[in-house]
């Protein structure tokens, strides 16, 4: 009965989404006056204000492509204080700080009317509170993808580019010549070895960004105790998530075992970063750890929703990497949860990752 009034619920909260959206294409959606051509802007905004890691790690491969190549122009991003951190240690770029993502926020954005050329959102996803913050910050140029049936973009990048990373590079070279392919930029961390060298060393985070993504204490005793059993010659490091610490503590105490750590209690990207970068092998389910693991080019065992859609648009770019789906969902409005796997199948895809360990 519970499982079926959230499905109710979720399928009202879309079709308000859906008339809201409607509404505000009449009012809003109409393209911008331009005056200036696309190559001789002089200052463009990426709108980052939903605060995910992940696409702040893709969109910083624009910031270093136009800094490099177009320094005329002022790129600045306009982001929530999690993410400004990642910007400004990856970058250095202009940041504007913002409230969280929501109709308040977006009409804020008034007061830097007419600022910038150019203002980037690349989502695939749109509705009315984007559109409502295009609409107030006022640019001549907005650059989108897939949104061909908005006027307010003007600029839409031609749909083949579906990965985050080439939709950013794709933006780039809008305004200037850049490499077929760029390292994305990432923060400072620490070189320094933590990690036994003398055994295969696997990072694990079981955390995704909904709690359809993250491990219960249940489900990752019994992920941790498999992987034990299989792979005797393997040590598991627990990558430190803010807000999981004592669920990580507890599960190292439960499990008992010296082949199992936690080797920080301080959750920080600097340390995911300083652990991925020395581990054989990161096994995550599909959320920002994925990102930073490709752009350290650490092999990947990723755990994706069965969703080609965003599978396309943020799979990993490790040369090694592999890739267990969860089942698809039964009805629109149902939901799998990220333990939802046969153990065999991913017990297949670390063995053909690490075979020459």
């Amino acid at each position: 009965m519970l499982k079926k009034l959230k499905q109710l619920n979720r399928a009202l909260r879309n079709k308000q989404k859906k008339l809201k959206l409607s509404y505000y294409c009449q009012r809003f959606d109409k393209a911008p006056q331009t005056t200036v051509p696309l190559r001789d802007i002089k200052s463009l905004a990426l709108l980052r204000w939903d605060n995910k890691l992940g696409d702040a790690i893709m969109s910083g491969l624009l910031i270093q492509m136009l800094q490099r190549y177009r320094p005329d122009i002022q790129v600045s991003v306009i982001t929530p204080s999690f993410c400004a951190s990642w910007f400004e240690q990856s970058t250095q770029c202009n940041i504007i700080p913002c409230g969280k993502r929501g109709v308040k926020t977006a009409r804020a954005f008034r007061q830097y009317r007419g600022q910038f050329d150019a203002v980037v959102e690349l989502g695939t996803s749109f509705d009315f509170k984007e559109l409502l913050a295009l609409h107030e910050l006022g640019a001549a140029y907005n650059i989108g993808f897939n949104k061909e049936s908005h006027p307010i973009f003007n600029v839409c990048l031609p749909n083949e580019h579906v990965h985050f990373k080439d939709r950013y590079l794709a933006v780039a070279r809008l305004f200037c010549d850049v490499p077929e392919s760029a390292d994305i930029p990432l923060i400072p961390y620490s070189t320094s070895t933590i990690v036994d060298p003398h055994t295969t060393t696997v990072a694990i985070n079981l955390f995704g960004s909904s709690k359809y993504r993250q491990f219960s204490k249940t489900e990752a005793n019994k992920l941790l105790n498999h992987w034990l059993r299989d792979f005797p010659q393997d040590t598991l490091y627990l990558i430190p998530v803010p807000g999981k610490i004592e669920f990580l503590k507890e599960l190292v105490t439960e499990l008992e075992n010296p082949r199992v750590q936690l080797l920080s209690e301080t959750p920080s990207l600097e340390f995911s970063l300083q652990l991925l970068s020395q581990v054989d092998l990161c096994v995550t389910p599909d959320t920002s750890v994925v990102h930073m693991a490709s752009a350290l080019n650490t092999p990947i065992l990723a755990i994706y929703a069965d969703d080609p859609r965003n599978f396309q648009e943020w799979h990993p770019l490790s040369d090694k990497a592999e890739v267990v789906f969860n089942p698809p969902a039964k009805g629109r409005n149902d939901r799998v949860y990220v333990h939802d796997f046969e153990w065999s199948e991913l017990k297949q895809k670390r063995e053909s990752l690490l075979s020459s360990h």
